[in-house]
């Protein structure tokens, strides 16, 4: 299966840490083993979960085979360095006792630090998708980003880093189900137009009646969203749900198209759950300030 464009590259993070303008890479790196209690983690790690079946996988790897790739590193002080990439490894050695580990320093700016951190834990082991939003929300706050510049410098496309940021305005007890992989993406996904109440309601029918995306998707288009008065006896056409989606997914934001049959006239509402978001909106839409 051929993979979607936009997405993240199996280059990503050589480019990072190539020499470029961009990412403000100074120098080349040294390989050694370095004390393990000389290494602070990294301040923009990511990951938040490191599942305990894994690491344990890892641990019995490093204890037949030793640590096969260094860790990065960058220097923080004194004799003291900051993780770039590579806390699972650094666990697990720590796990198995050993006082030290290979690793690879590099000096670079904060801002790769806190790039790279995000795509190595992407590319290595897929973050769940409001670990991966957190830290492109963090990136956009940090490094005053805008999503379109984010994209760039990830790699990810713009719909891509705007449909994850979305998922942050979920109800907490629906981001919790996605972080616990009780719920996928998708279903997040279907359950943004819905109120907070509501949203929590259609999650746990995903869990209990085990929907796929298209049942919980199909369910919010029929019955509606039950914390308001607002509620449709009239089946959406399949041609107008179709174009919804094709919108949805080309403009990144929810999308409701209302059609008068007898009329022959409706109204075409875009939701946006944040600022971000709607500046993203605007330009696709061909607004200039």
């Amino acid at each position: 299966m051929a993979k979607k464009k936009g997405g993240l590259g199996n280059k990503g993070v050589e480019v990072l840490l190539s020499s470029s303008k961009t990412d403000k890479i100074l120098s080349g790196h040294a390989s050694l083993e370095i004390e393990t209690s000389q290494i602070t983690t990294s301040p923009y790690q990511p990951r938040t979960n490191f599942e305990e079946e894994g690491l344990k996988s890892l641990v019995e790897s490093i204890r037949e085979q030793g640590v096969i790739q260094p860790i990065l590193v960058r220097k923080s002080g004194g004799n003291k360095y900051e993780l770039i990439a590579g806390e699972r490894r650094l666990r697990a050695v720590k796990i198995l006792g050993y006082n030290k580990i290979p690793a690879i320093i590099k000096t670079i700016t904060d801002e790769a630090a806190a790039i790279y951190a995000l795509l190595e834990n992407v590319q290595r082991e897929n973050l769940n998708p409001i670990e991966e939003a957190l830290g492109l929300e963090k990136l956009i706050k940090k490094f005053k980003f805008t999503q379109e510049a984010l994209a760039k410098k990830t790699g990810k496309s713009r719909s891509h880093i705007s449909n994850l940021i979305r998922l942050l305005s979920l109800d907490e007890y629906v981001i919790k189900l996605l972080s616990q992989k009780k719920i996928d993406m998708g279903h997040a996904r279907a359950l943004l137009p819905l109120s907070l109440a509501s949203q929590k309601l259609y999650a746990d029918k995903v869990v209990s009646l085990k929907l796929s995306v298209r049942d919980i998707e199909k369910l919010v288009v029929e019955k509606g969203d039950p914390s308001t008065k607002k509620t449709s006896k009239i089946k959406k056409d399949d041609h107008i749900t179709k174009i919804e989606d094709q919108l949805r997914e080309k403009l990144g934001v929810a999308i409701d198209i209302s059609h008068s049959k007898f009329k022959n006239n409706g109204k075409i509402i875009l939701k946006y759950s944040n600022l971000d978001v709607l500046e993203g909106l605007l330009k696709k839409l061909g607004y200039k300030k």
